[in-house]
C-alpha cells in the first residue's frame, strides 16, 4: 500500500495547537485530576486524541470534495459562458422559455412505442408547421413544474398503459403529482394540453392511464385543446390510430394560426458506403442497439438447443417444447421469469426486399449510418451490410403504416405506381380493407404498386428510417430453476394466420415461432409452406443450433411458503409457467415438505392440444389429493372455455382465496379479463357486495400479491 500524505504543514499545525493543549493541561480541572491508574491515563489520552480529531476535521481529514456536486448532475448538460457546463433544468416551464419552444411533448413509455411516436410528432411539428417542440421523457422534469407552464405554450401527453392499468415506469412522478393535485385541489388553470393514449382493449383497464391523467388535469382547471384519443393495439391498430389523431392535431394547429408547409423529404440519417471497411465483410450481429443490460434484463447470449419435440398429438398446427442450455454464460434465471428470443427475418422476405429495391448487387457492400440529429437513436450498428441489416436488425416483416404509404409515393418509379399509392394511402377505410386481406410489408407494398420496375430511387435512408428495429419476443419459461438451473424450457405455439381477399389468399407467418420451428428440426404440420431461415452451424443439426436470447426478471413468482394453496388458471401455452410451478411443488412434496392444495384450470381446443398431458398425469399421481385439475375443451362436445370452468368452481376458488391462496392467471388478456368478471360477479353475489366493494376486494388481493396475471394481447 502507498503511504498517506497530508496537504498541510504538520509543524505549522503543531504550532497552532500547542497553546490549546497547554491551556487544557494548565487548567485546574486537569491539574487536580492526576491519573491514579493506567486506566485514567488511557482515558485522558483518548480525550486528547478526540479533541485533536475534532479540531482537525475538514483541515487534515474528511476534507470536502470541491467536485462532489458533479456526482448529482444530470448528463443532459448545456454549455455555459463561464463554467462551460451548466446542469439542465428540471423545470419544464423554464426549459420551454430558455429553448424558445412552442410546446412540450411528454412521453410515458414502457416498451418504447410512445417514445418513438413522440419523436415522430416532434420532427413533423417542426417540418410541417415550424413548431419547435421539446420532446421530453416525463421523468427528466419535476412534475410540479407543469403547473408553471404559461398559456403561451401548450403540452402534449403521449402515454402508455400496460399490465393491470399501470403507468410506465418513467410516468411514476407525474402519477404521484396528479394524486396530490386531486387531493390538494391545485390549480392548473394556465395549462393547455392535448393527450393521446396507447393501450389494448383486450385488457381490463384499457387506456386507464390516459383516463386518469385527463380527469386529473381537467379537474384542476386545465384546458383540453382537443378531445383525448386512444390507440387500440388489440388488432394492431396503434399506428393507424396515431395517424388519425395526428391528422386531427395538425388540423388544430392550422386553427391556432400555424401555417402548414409543403414538406420535402430530408433524411435524419446519413448512409455512407465504404468508410474504409473491407467490402464483402459481414460485421457481427450478436448484439442489438435497442437492448441494454439492466438489473431486470440480462445480456444477450447465444444459447444452444439441447432438445426439442412436438407437443400436439394431431392437427395442422405445431406447438414446440424446446430446451436451451445456459452453458458457461454468466446468467441465471428463476422460476417464473421470461426469456426474450431474438429472431432473424426469413430468407424469402430478405430476397423480396432486395429485389424490389434493385439492391441485389450491393447486398454485401459495407455501409455506415450516422445520425443528423443528437436526438435520433441508431437502429442498426455501423458498419454493416444490407443483407445483415435486413436479416438481423430491421422488422422487414412488419405491416406498413398508412402514413408510410403516402410518404413513399414521392419516390415512385412510375406515374402509375405513384397514383396507386396515393389511392391506397389517402383513404383510411380503403387501407384498412387492404390490410385485412393482404400482408402489407414494405417489400410487398412496393411490389403491389410497381411489380415490374425496381424502386432504385427510394433512398436507403428512407427505408431504414421507416422500418422498426427488430425486437425480441418474450416467452414464459416453462422449467423450474430448482429442477433445471442451467437449462431453460420454453413452450411455443407456431402461428400461421391465413388471410384472403376477393381473388388472393396469403399467410402471415409468426416471425419468432416459425424461426424457432426451423431451428428445432421438428417437421411442420402446416398445410402451407413455412419460411426458411438462416441457421447457425447448419451441418451439425439440432445440437449445433444456437439462438440469441436474454433473461427478463418477472414478478410472477411462487410464494416462499410451500404450504400456501395455489389457484392456477391457464389456456393453451399459458400453461408454460405452471408446468414449472407444478414441477417445483412436486419436488418439495417428494422430499417431505408440506405442500398446499393446488387447483389447476387448463383450457384448449381438444384433447389433441392437451400439452404436457402425460407429464401432468405423473405429477397428479405424485401429489394425489393435493392437486385438482379442471379442463375446458372449446371444440369437443359442448363449447367450454376456461373462464366458464372458473365460474362453475367459483365457490371453491373463493374459499381458497379466503384461506390465503395465491391465484395466478396466464394466457391471453381477453381470457384473463373474463376470469376477472366471473370471480367479481361470484364474490358480489356471495357476499352481497356492490360494484365499488367488489373492485376494492379484487384490488386488495392484487396489491398484496395474492392475485397475479401474466397475459398478452
Amino acid at each position: 500500500m502507498g503511504s498517506l500524505s497530508f496537504p498541510i504543514d504538520l509543524s505549522d499545525l503543531q504550532t497552532k495547537l500547542n497553546p490549546f493543549f497547554q491551556t487544557i493541561i494548565a487548567s485546574p480541572a486537569v491539574q487536580s485530576a492526576k491519573p491514579s491508574s493506567t486506566a485514567d491515563g488511557v482515558a485522558i489520552l483518548v480525550f486528547l486524541l478526540s479533541a485533536l480529531g475534532y479540531l482537525t476535521r475538514g483541515r487534515v481529514w474528511d476534507k470536502p470534495d470541491p467536485h462532489h456536486g458533479i456526482w448529482f448532475e444530470r448528463p443532459q448538460l448545456e454549455g455555459g459562458a463561464s463554467s462551460g457546463r451548466i446542469a439542465a433544468t428540471r423545470d419544464v416551464a423554464q426549459k420551454l422559455v430558455e429553448g424558445n419552444h412552442h410546446c412540450v411533448i411528454f412521453w410515458g413509455s414502457q416498451s418504447g412505442t410512445s417514445e418513438r411516436l413522440a419523436e415522430t410528432l416532434g420532427r413533423e411539428c417542426l417540418s410541417h408547421f415550424g413548431i419547435n417542440a421539446l420532446v421530453a421523457d416525463i421523468s427528466d422534469y419535476d412534475a410540479e413544474s407543469i403547473s408553471k407552464i404559461q398559456a403561451t405554450h401548450f403540452a402534449i401527453f403521449i402515454l402508455s398503459t400496460y399490465g393491470e392499468g399501470d403507468p410506465s415506469d418513467n410516468t411514476a412522478g407525474l402519477w404521484e403529482y396528479l394524486k396530490q393535485v386531486m387531493d390538494k385541489r391545485t390549480s392548473l388553470g394556465n395549462l393547455r394540453y392535448l393527450a393521446f393514449g396507447l393501450g389494448n382493449s383486450n385488457y381490463k383497464y384499457y387506456n386507464r392511464v390516459l383516463d386518469i391523467v385527463v380527469n386529473a388535469l381537467n379537474s384542476a382547471g386545465a384546458t383540453a385543446l382537443m378531445l383525448p384519443q386512444k390507440a387500440d393495439d388489440a388488432n394492431g391498430g396503434t399506428e393507424e390510430d396515431f395517424q388519425v389523431w395526428k391528422d386531427d392535431t395538425f388540423g388544430l394547429f392550422r386553427q391556432l394560426g400555424f401555417q402548414q408547409r409543403i414538406v420535402e423529404y430530408h433524411p435524419s440519417i446519413q448512409v455512407s458506403f465504404g468508410d474504409g471497411v473491407e467490402s464483402g465483410s459481414d460485421p457481427s450481429h450478436t448484439t442489438s442497439l435497442v437492448h441494454h443490460q439492466t438489473s431486470s434484463q440480462s445480456a444477450i447470449v447465444p444459447l444452444a438447443i439441447r432438445n426439442a419435440y412436438e407437443l400436439f398429438a394431431a392437427g395442422n398446427r405445431n406447438c414446440l417444447h424446446m430446451e436451451l442450455d445456459l452453458g458457461n454464460h454468466d446468467i441465471v434465471y428463476k422460476t417464473g421469469d421470461h426469456i426474450g428470443i431474438w429472431p432473424c427475418n426469413p430468407e424469402e422476405e430478405i430476397e423480396r426486399l432486395l429485389r424490389v429495391l434493385g439492391a441485389h448487387e450491393m447486398r454485401h457492400e459495407v455501409f455506415s449510418v450516422r445520425s443528423n440529429h443528437d436526438s435520433i437513436k441508431p437502429k442498426i450498428p455501423s458498419p454493416t451490410t444490407l443483407e445483415t441489416a435486413f436479416r438481423h436488425h430491421l422488422e422487414i416483416c412488419a405491416p406498413v403504416a398508412r402514413k408510410t404509404v403516402q410518404d413513399i409515393a414521392q419516390f415512385a418509379p412510375t406515374p402509375e405506381a405513384k397514383a396507386k399509392l396515393f389511392e391506397i394511402g389517402q383513404s383510411r377505410e380503403r387501407y384498412k380493407n387492404l390490410a385485412s386481406t393482404t400482408h402489407i410489408t414494405l417489400a410487398r407494398l412496393l411490389e403491389l404498386a410497381s411489380a415490374s420496375t425496381p424502386w432504385t430511387s427510394l433512398p436507403l435512408a428512407f427505408v431504414i428510417e421507416n422500418l422498426l428495429p427488430l425486437q425480441p419476443r418474450y416467452y414464459s419459461i416453462s422449467s423450474s430453476s430448482v429442477i433445471a438451473p442451467r437449462r431453460i424450457a420454453i413452450t411455443v405455439l407456431v402461428v400461421n394466420k391465413a388471410i384472403s381477399g376477393n381473388a388472393t389468399s396469403s399467410t402471415i407467418h409468426g416471425l419468432t415461432s416459425n424461426y424457432l420451428l426451423s431451428t428445432s428440426c421438428v417437421s411442420s404440420n402446416a398445410a402451407a409452406p413455412i419460411p426458411s431461415y438462416q441457421r447457425t452451424n447448419e451441418s451439425q443439426g439440432l445440437q449445433g443450433s444456437k439462438i440469441l436470447a436474454h433473461i427478463r426478471k418477472s414478478k410472477f413468482k411462487l410464494p416462499i411458503t410451500s404450504s400456501t394453496p395455489l389457484i392456477l388458471i391457464s389456456a393453451g401455452t399459458g400453461f408454460a409457467p405452471f408446468r414449472a410451478f407444478l414441477q417445483e411443488r412436486a419436488k418439495l412434496h417428494a422430499i417431505g415438505k408440506s405442500v398446499g392444495k393446488i387447483l389447476l384450470f387448463f383450457g384448449c381446443r381438444n384433447v389433441d392440444d392437451f400439452i404436457y398431458q402425460e407429464e401432468l398425469n405423473r405429477i397428479q399421481e405424485e401429489l394425489g389429493e393435493k392437486l385438482k385439475i379442471v379442463t375446458a375443451f372449446s371444440r369437443t362436445g359442448a363449447k367450454m372455455y376456461v373462464q366458464d370452468r372458473v365460474g362453475e368452481h367459483s365457490p371453491e376458488v373463493l374459499e381458497l382465496l379466503e384461506n390465503g391462496a395465491n391465484m395466478y392467471i396466464c394466457g391471453k388478456a381477453s381470457m384473463a379479463r373474463e376470469v376477472d368478471m366471473k370471480l367479481e360477479d361470484a364474490v358480489g353475489k356471495a357476499r352481497g357486495l356492490g360494484e365499488a366493494s367488489v373492485k376494492a376486494w379484487a384490488d386488495s388481493l392484487k396489491k398484496r400479491g395474492k392475485w397475479k396475471a401474466d397475459v398478452w394481447g
